[in-house]
């Protein structure tokens, strides 16, 4: 594996880390945390999720995603040893391996339909036939339902004309998960829904999002995906 150099961002002492199997393919299913660390190697919990631990092998590659600098990352690494610690088992990561930064849309993406409530914070998109000076840009409130989200954004069904640049405060709540989530978020593009001709469907990308909203939001996705994919499972052929 490639060496990381210097200035390649790390995850911190105590990180949550999102952890998935093999060098290539799939998203990421258990969590773990990074609880040591020598010139050489990470050392990390046992990856785990709802009770269920992830068992790996010496040699075993893995890939773990964190939020680092303001960017979301991606290690590429394998397991040097596993050991047991104080009744717990942990993992021996190689620290030289490949980092790059994550795209979280290509990571995570879930349909989900919750209430959102926005705000036009600031209007930048131009829209035909509209002025500059119109009502819709000075605070209007906004009703919606998303779509999707992932942890880097998400996709929501409105009444409302938006138009790409524009500026929202977002604010949904997440099932069981800790509450409301509140963000800015950027339009990205907006068409309208050519199933609803009442409708627009609107991409926004969350800006300056605090790290444990963006980590609830994760969570929230993890437990969504196993949900779904347990449903497929006892679906009649």
């Amino acid at each position: 594996m490639p060496a990381t150099s210097p200035a390649t961002p790390l995850p911190r002492l105590n990180q949550r880390l999102e952890v998935a199997t093999g060098d290539r393919g799939g998203s990421a299913q258990y969590f773990s945390r990074l609880v040591e660390e020598t010139a050489d190697t990470l050392r990390i919990s046992a990856p785990e999720f709802e009770g269920e631990t992830l068992e790996l092998r010496e040699g075993s590659p893995m890939r773990l995603w964190y939020t680092q600098g303001g960017g979301y990352w991606c290690l590429k690494t394998a397991v040097r040893t596993v050991y047991e610690r104080g009744g717990e088992t942990f993992l021996e990561l190689d620290r030289g391996g490949d980092v790059h930064r994550a795209q979280r849309r290509n990571h995570v993406r879930v349909d989900c339909a919750l209430l959102l409530h926005a705000r036009v914070e600031q209007h930048v998109g131009e829209l035909e036939d509209e002025s500059s000076d119109s009502a819709r840009i000075s605070g209007e409130r906004i009703k919606a339902v998303t779509r999707n989200i992932s942890g880097g954004g998400l996709s929501l069904r409105t009444p409302v004309k938006l138009a790409g640049g524009d500026k929202l405060v977002v604010t949904f709540y997440l099932p069981e998960h800790g509450g409301d989530i509140t963000s800015r978020a950027k339009v990205v593009h907006a068409h309208p829904d050519p199933e609803r001709p009442d409708q627009y469907i609107v991409a926004c990308s969350f800006e300056r999002m605090q790290i444990t909203d963006r980590e609830r939001i994760i969570r929230f996705l993890f437990f969504r995906q196993r949900e779904l994919a347990g449903r497929k499972k006892v679906m009649p052929r």
